[in-house]
């Protein structure tokens, strides 16, 4: 016969057959909310938004009294911060451990201890470990993450098992669960011998991935975070998560050993208005499509682009894919190594971590870059730059910005600047730009520049007009002398641009996108020209239209997605033709539609409801 605090009791209340799922709470609420939804543990703790510390011995009381089914583990934790304790913390959590003990006796629900502390070198500090254990008199212990900041997993986790720990909970030393698989399914081999702690799995586990998860590592028990925001602002446990999550987990087991799934990823592409998604396979061809508007505040944005995602990502198991990773690109400043977005003013985000919390949310590998950048790297691979190593790619939109490859790699710029061609004084002494520099290019060659340059020169004249945009303007070149006027001071403008890029880079090829670029043989030819002259001494590099069009940006967030899955071997396996099916596909369904959806609405690529995005500077 086994007691609440004896270790037996806590494995074996599940089947052996199915993975545990266990949720870390807060409060009273969650706990029960976590209990009518299936779970099997629960992991009590205070302050979890500082990592979690010990709660209440009230709390600890309150829950024991209310469950009825699911068991508990208590965190002991004196404070947030590093794992490094001083003695009157471990007098304090020694304290602690003693009365969980007591109450744990009386129990009617398996209770452990969840528990973690470092040397300052990093490893498991070992006399702390040994006197918790002492004070929780046969209660049994889960080491907490702190396992994840080990110099040395493998070593760290032999050392668990010598001191007694029932289990270890673990992200395999990587940001999230699917990103630490491999190590993950490691440990999970070592815990099938004797004597060895049973590993929990943990980082970003969500219901639509942790059938993948399973598959992956062989996990027999997960561990997550189900919290949401309540509408009175505080973190409340989301009962339908749980239980969702719970069925995944159950529904996976049969099928985890038997079930190879092709993987996939998620693509994003974020304009100003709308967020593009897809779902793209290895192959990388789009088997799903989606799109959302953007909210009216930065975080908004941000919960939107979240639930994108999350949507995706459900409608990949139906097709019998696994998603892998996210790849996602935006406007603005953009420190890709970190996937921050330092600045961008159309999405109200100022040093937003992009890339940590969208794979908090949807619990797999996210890297995030520039949009025209990862465009641009799109065209090189596949596109009208194929075969190039010296790139420019000018996308012309509402503003201008331009990806710059140089011996075939990315340029990002000392403050992931690089590529503003159209803050680039074209015009000595002209017009003012937004930016609060003279004379820009985009101010005489973008969308927004033309429009509104061609209104400033109507009205200068007295013409009546209506407001007209680039592909209009052109449209008006050979019966409209304003506009040819227009037009042609732009292509001045952009022909200086271009040569001054051209001496200080010398790039192969010139590639243009972006809405404006789709006037076609208007602007090729007389830029064309242009260049020529204006570089007297050397010949102008070729100068060529996109051949991905406004898709170029999903396809590089589709490659960044591999890449951060370590799977970018799959891309380099990609037909051109494919891609390019993709791309004229949806470019052509994106342009029936009269404005983006405003909320999100997955299709197939046949039915993709994305609008034509346009470059951003």
């Amino acid at each position: 016969m086994t007691t609440a605090a004896d270790p037996a009791s806590v494995a074996d209340t599940p089947a052996p057959s199915r993975p545990l799922v266990e949720i870390c709470v807060d409060d009273l609420a969650g706990v029960l909310a976590a209990e009518r939804a299936g779970a099997d543990r629960v992991e009590l703790c205070a302050d979890l938004l500082e990592g979690g510390t010990t709660p209440s011995a009230g709390m600890i009381e309150a829950v024991l009294a209310a469950v009825s089914r699911v068991g508990v583990q208590i965190m002991v934790r004196a404070r947030g911060g590093d794992f490094v304790y001083a003695d009157d913390e471990m007098r304090v959590m020694l304290a602690d451990a003693r009365a969980i003990a007591a109450l744990a006796r009386s129990s009617s629900v398996p209770v452990g201890i969840v528990f973690g502390a470092l040397l300052p070198d990093g490893r498991i500090d070992e006399p702390a470990l040994d006197a918790i254990r002492a004070a929780a008199d046969g209660v049994p212990i889960t080491f907490h993450k702190a396992f994840d900041e080990t110099p040395d997993l493998r070593a760290a986790y032999e050392t668990l098992a010598r001191n007694g720990v029932e289990r270890v909970l673990t992200s395999g030393g990587a940001a999230t669960a699917a990103e630490g698989a491999e190590v993950l399914a490691q440990l999970r081999e070592r815990s099938t011998e004797p004597g060895m702690p049973k590993v929990l799995v943990g980082g970003s586990v969500r219901a639509h991935n942790v059938a993948a998860l399973i598959a992956r590592t062989g996990a027999g028990e997960v561990h997550l975070r189900a919290q949401v925001a309540s509408e009175r602002g505080h973190l409340v446990t989301d009962e339908t998560l749980v239980r969702e999550t719970v069925q995944a987990a159950r529904a996976a087991a049969p099928r985890a050993a038997t079930e190879a799934r092709t993987p996939a990823v998620l693509a994003i592409d974020i304009g100003g208005t709308s967020a593009k998604g897809a779902l793209v396979d290895a192959a990388g061809r789009v088997r799903r499509s989606s799109s959302v508007a953007t909210g009216d505040s930065g975080t908004e944005t941000l919960s939107r682009i979240a639930g994108l995602l999350r949507d995706l990502a459900a409608s990949a198991g139906d097709i019998g894919l696994d998603v892998v990773g996210a790849g996602v690109v935006s406007p603005g400043l953009i420190d890709s190594a970190t996937g921050t977005v330092r600045y961008a003013s159309t999405l109200g985000w100022t040093d937003v971590p992009l890339a940590a919390v969208l794979a908090e949310a949807i619990g797999i590998p996210v890297a995030v870059a520039h949009d025209v950048r990862a465009a641009g790297a799109a065209e090189q691979a596949f596109g009208a730059a194929a075969g190039s190593r010296n790139v420019l790619f000018a996308a012309i939109g509402t503003g201008v910005a331009a990806s710059i490859i140089a011996d075939g790699r990315a340029v990002d710029g000392a403050i992931m600047g690089a590529g503003e061609l159209g803050h680039i004084p074209a015009v000595p002494g002209g017009e003012t730009c937004t930016c609060g520099q003279v004379g820009c290019l985009e101010v005489y060659f973008s969308g927004a520049g033309l429009a509104r340059r061609y209104a400033a020169a109507s009205a200068r004249t007295g013409s009546a007009t209506t407001p007209m945009d680039a592909a209009q303007l052109v449209a008006r070149l050979d019966s409209d002398p304003i506009a040819a006027t227009v037009w042609a001071e732009g292509l001045d403008a952009l022909a200086t641009g271009l040569a001054t890029t051209t001496l200080l880079l010398d790039p192969e090829v010139i590639v243009l996108g972006g809405g404006v670029a789709q006037a076609g043989e208007a602007l090729l030819a007389p830029l064309r020209e242009r260049l020529r002259a204006a570089l007297a001494w050397r010949e102008a590099p070729r100068i060529t239209t996109s051949t991905l069009g406004t898709q170029a940006g999903r396809i590089g967030a589709a490659m960044l997605a591999f890449e951060a899955a370590h799977r970018s071997e799959l891309t380099r396996e990609w037909h051109p033709s494919d891609i390019l099916d993709a791309a004229r596909s949806e470019a052509a369904d994106a342009a029936t539609d009269a404005a983006p959806a405003p909320t999100g609405t997955t299709t197939d690529p046949a039915g993709s409801t994305a609008p034509r995005r346009e470059a951003r500077a």
